[in-house]
């Protein structure tokens, strides 16, 4: 067994994958912070794999048999947010037609994960503070407060500290919730991981299927990009040069790298950053986004087509979108298949 596959075995029992010191040592924090009933704050950069790790945490803890409930902070409606955190009971507002729980009902006994944290209103906070405090909430419409046993798990990308010198996050929750910060740290500060993290997406992708590999030259050129959107903007470069190629071998030349300026530039990585051998890094052909991207996303979707044998649902896994913004981007793209 090689090394990657023994270091899939050996943390198998871990959704977040890597061999490097820097996630070894998220994965041994888990492992401790597992047998603690604080509340966790997890930081990092977008697309660092902070709910990877509070599902980590959840299934090593006491708590895994019970319900993990997800939550994004940021995209719950404002005039929402009350009923989905704590439920109501029917007929408490137009179009409650009956008693309905919330996210910590539905995570009782379980662990609340709380994603972008810092999107909380000032009321909303004033609310949550409570909760967490007491142990108990009440829905909407109710005279009874219901108990609730839950472990919260936060997270953000955002500077909390910041946050309540500005007054935008209450200093109180801000202390109720970090009890103890676990840091996710970005893709570029553990290169060593991106050939494993290609395996496995691709592994994904295609579920058991005969799968494209990448070649040497494609995988010291992602081994040398910074990632600023971190192991999300790896899967997307992975999903999208499956779509464009027809191939059993992804090329340097598949990869698109979207974000300005990483198209035209060298990146100054350090030297074999992968452990696979000198490689000469090569500079992307730079183009003007609004002139060629109507081009761009035509032939993306046309050769996603043919890829995926114009099975629309497999179509839109190959580009990472749905199959409702697929649709759409045929019509606005007068694209027809064979349908």
């Amino acid at each position: 067994m090689n090394s990657v596959g023994a270091a899939v075995l050996a943390e198998s029992r871990f959704r977040l994958l890597g061999k490097s010191s820097a996630i070894c040592e998220v994965r041994e924090r888990i492992r401790k912070l597992a047998r603690s009933e604080a509340p966790v704050a997890i930081v990092g950069e977008s697309g660092s794999g902070k709910e990877l790790a509070a599902r980590d945490l959840h299934a090593h803890s006491a708590r895994a048999s019970h319900p993990f409930v997800a939550v994004n902070c940021g995209a719950i409606p404002e005039a929402l947010m009350e009923s989905e955190f704590f439920g109501h009971r029917r007929g408490a507002f137009t179009g409650a037609h009956e008693d309905r729980g919330g996210f910590f009902q539905a995570a009782h006994r379980g662990t609340l994960f709380l994603d972008e944290i810092a999107e909380l209103s000032l009321p909303m906070q004033v609310k949550l503070l409570r909760a967490i405090q007491e142990h108990r909430v009440r829905r909407l419409g109710a005279q009874s407060e219901d108990a609730v046993d839950v472990r919260v798990i936060s997270a953000t990308n955002q500077n909390l500290s910041a946050a309540v010198q500005s007054g935008q996050f209450r200093q109180d929750l801000y202390y109720r919730l970090q009890v103890i910060e676990l840091r996710m740290p970005a893709l570029r500060e553990r290169r060593e991981d991106i050939p494993l993290l290609c395996e496995a997406i691709l592994a994904r992708l295609f579920n058991g299927e005969r799968r494209p590999e990448l070649s040497q030259a494609a995988l010291v050129r992602l081994c040398e990009h910074d990632f600023p959107g971190n192991v999300r903007e790896l899967e997307n470069i992975l999903e999208r040069a499956v779509a464009l190629v027809s191939h059993s071998l992804i090329e340097e030349k598949d990869l698109y790298f979207e974000l300005p300026g990483t198209q035209a530039q060298t990146v100054q990585a350090p030297p074999d950053p992968c452990g696979l051998g000198a490689a000469t890094p090569a500079l992307l052909q730079a183009f003007s986004l609004p002139e060629h991207l109507a081009n761009v996303e035509r032939e993306l979707v046309t050769r996603a087509l043919k890829q995926g044998h114009f099975n629309r649902r497999r179509v839109a896994a190959l580009l990472g979108i749905s199959l409702r913004q697929l649709r759409y981007r045929m019509q606005r793209l007068a694209i027809h298949d064979l349908d």
